[in-house]
């Protein structure tokens, strides 16, 4: 069989360094705002591009490639040392995008042919390897790629800075144009448990990579090789290069209450303005990761590095401990930053759950807000979010289209409504305590891998149980990440006395889609004495609710801390609602006497209908909706008299007798 042993794998592995461990008009692209949906197709995108890709798990990878900072071409090889997962397994296959050039293929050490079937490369083996072989396949390759001409479709690039007259080349593969600019297998579920990334530039040159810089080699000929080693786990679209002419300006951070420090690394613009403009924000960068730490747990990578790479882009891509950003701005690294826990640290299951890295990273600029900017900046923040999601009255969170990258980065829905989807819940689970409990339970949980929106609301109905303060977390999570719309409400008010009514309406944007959001929701009832907010369930489209608040009212406010993506139609005041009145004499009950079921028509909405024996034992209760019509179930009763009552704060009360024949 012509595959390495097992003691030769591991005397291979040793040579290859290998360690294995287990505001917002700002919108920018992240990838941010990749676009709108670019149609209305459906489908989904294999997460290989064939399926005998699946049959080996990449341990590591190796990049040794030569690049300048004038053009995207590049010389070198890529090593990666994988695991046969499959029963047999008969060649290695792989992604590299034409007009990138193979020059061979050596599968452990050994020269070996391969065809190409567009972007599919096969290298077949002499003889098949089974199950827990491990193989080292090494390809040599050159050429100069094809750049894309979305955010999204770069893979690789030379852009120069319009602002800092500054060439770069760098790399950006999400989702899928890693393919573009190196041999790799595209896989979310397969991360790579280490890399080595080793760059050949001109001496004036520097160039930026995960992990940790181990050494500047001279290679000759004015070239300098910067040999990056990256020892977590890293998904195939996190790994990037960016060359440019660059200053290394770097100093190091402490988290609080700990004696630990991580080295902050930016390679910035070598034009005299640019680290000039930008350094304070850079500096502060130091506090973001202190402070988000105490969110979400200790920086997932402190023993490497965090830190950016200029290029010309407009906005940042998270690649793992070293970010590539366009341009500083507090919200913007605050982004990048808090996308190093969600998408790098858990990446998402499946670009269908992109929202799991998008929706979280546009929450983090929330919360970086509410610390560092104050309250009322991350109203705003939110504010605009939600206004930006009803910009539309539909659209699902879930992506339903992961072959179009303009659908998975959709910057109204995967972003925007990820974040206030994400605002909400933590207003359905009402204490703090509990919520970033539950975000950083997901960073242990799920460390190193990737996860979905199921496997989070799995953890979440694990952590606090499947029902928070009365709101089913399957409905939640149904509702808000698969379902379209939001509500939207109408409400009336009135006082008598300390006695406060309010009726309150809910309707759906979307109703075939979702008909009633089942969700708590803050009402402010306003004085001049002095406001005060309390919390109601809302799970009835027309709903009553009745408060004892002594203060002399002026209005009312619905979601006044703006915890939901809600539309309020109106707000009256009734002054007939919740004052004793007469119920409506068109109230009828039919049959009577009856042996299957009373039916009850022209009831007020909202009406309380309670049926007892003559003891006054409660035998059937029911809130009526607002078509006026409910059936009262009598099959099971024995033959004989029966009250209902029937009470409405509008209306008074009115008891009924029945019979059962």
């Amino acid at each position: 069989m012509n595959c390495v042993s097992k003691v030769a794998a591991t005397i291979l592995l040793s040579s290859l360094c290998v360690n294995t461990f287990a505001q917002h008009s700002r919108h920018w692209q992240c990838s941010s705002m990749k676009g709108k949906m670019d149609g209305a197709k459906t489908g989904a995108k294999t997460t290989v591009a064939h399926p005998d890709e699946d049959k080996y798990d990449v341990k590591y990878v190796k990049l040794n490639v030569e690049m300048t900072n004038v053009a995207t071409t590049l010389r070198g090889d890529v090593t990666t040392l994988a695991k046969v997962v499959a029963p047999t397994m008969n060649a290695y296959v792989f992604e590299l995008r034409a007009p990138l050039v193979i020059d061979s293929v050596l599968i452990n050490g050994i020269n070996t042919a391969f065809t190409t079937a567009g972007e599919v490369r096969t290298a077949t083996f002499a003889a098949p390897m089974t199950a827990g072989t491990i193989f080292i396949a090494k390809v040599f390759y050159n050429g100069t790629p094809v750049t894309g001409t979305t955010f999204t479709s770069q893979g690789i690039s030379t852009v120069r800075s319009p602002s800092w007259n500054r060439w770069a080349t760098f790399t950006l593969s999400q989702p899928y144009s890693a393919k573009n600019w190196w041999p790799c297998k595209q896989s979310l579920r397969d991360k790579i448990d280490s890399a080595d990334i080793w760059i050949t530039v001109d001496d004036s040159l520097k160039a930026g990579s995960n992990g940790i810089l181990q050494a500047i080699t001279p290679m000759g000929g004015s070239r300098n090789r910067f040999e990056w080693k990256e020892r977590y786990p890293i998904d195939y679209y996190l790994i990037s290069l960016a060359a440019s002419r660059y200053v290394d300006y770097s100093y190091y951070m402490h988290f609080s209450g700990s004696a630990d420090s991580m080295l902050v690394q930016n390679y910035i613009y070598d034009n005299p303005g640019t680290l000039t403009a930008f350094k304070s924000i850079i500096d502060s960068t130091a506090q973001q990761i202190d402070y988000f730490s105490t969110l979400f747990g200790r920086y997932p990578f402190w023993k490497e590095k965090y830190g950016h790479c200029m290029a010309p882009l407009s906005g940042g891509m998270e690649h793992q401990t070293m970010t590539t950003l366009g341009f500083f701005e507090s919200w913007l690294v605050a982004h990048e930053l808090g996308h190093q826990w969600f998408g790098d640290n858990v990446t998402c299951g499946s670009w269908a759950d992109i929202t799991m890295n998008e929706g979280f990273a546009s929450y983090t600029e929330y919360l970086y807000a509410d610390h560092f900017r104050g309250h009322a900046a991350a109203i705003a923040d939110i504010r605009d979010r939600q206004d930006n999601v009803m910009s539309e009255p539909d659209g699902v969170l879930f992506v339903d289209d992961t072959t179009s990258d303009t659908r998975i980065f959709d910057s109204r829905l995967s972003y925007d409504k990820g974040a206030c989807v994400i605002h909400t819940l933590r207003q359905v689970i009402n204490n703090d305590t509990y919520f970033f409990d539950l975000l950083r339970g997901w960073q242990t949980a799920m460390k190193d891998s990737t996860g979905t929106i199921d496997e989070f609301k799995n953890l979440a109905a694990t952590m606090m149980g499947p029902v928070v303060n009365g709101i089913s977390l399957d409905t939640f999570f149904k509702q808000w990440f698969y379902k379209e719309g939001y509500p939207a409400f109408t409400a009336q008010w009135n006082q008598s006395g300390s006695d406060v009514f309010v009726h309150l309406s809910q309707a759906t944007t979307v109703p075939s889609s979702v008909s009633l959001f089942k969700i708590p929701l803050e009402i402010r009832l306003r004085s001049p004495l002095g406001d005060t907010v309390i919390r109601v369930l809302n799970d009835q489209s027309s709903q009553e609710y009745h408060f004892n608040w002594s203060k002399v009212m002026s209005s009312v406010t619905l979601d006044p801390n703006h915890w939901l993506i809600d539309s309020v139609t109106s707000i009256t005041k009734d002054v007939t609602l919740g004052l004793p009145g007469t119920m409506p004499s068109a109230i009828t009950i039919s049959p009577n006497p009856t042996t299957d079921n009373w039916i009850a028509t022209a009831i007020p909405a909202n009406s309380t209908l309670t049926l007892t024996d003559v003891t006054g034992k409660v035998l059937w209760q029911a809130v009526s909706g607002p078509t006026g019509i409910i059936s009262v179930p009598a099959q099971k009763l024995a033959p004989g008299m029966y009250l209902l009552r029937v009470s409405n704060i509008g209306y008074g009360e009115k008891v009924f007798k029945l019979s059962r024949g």
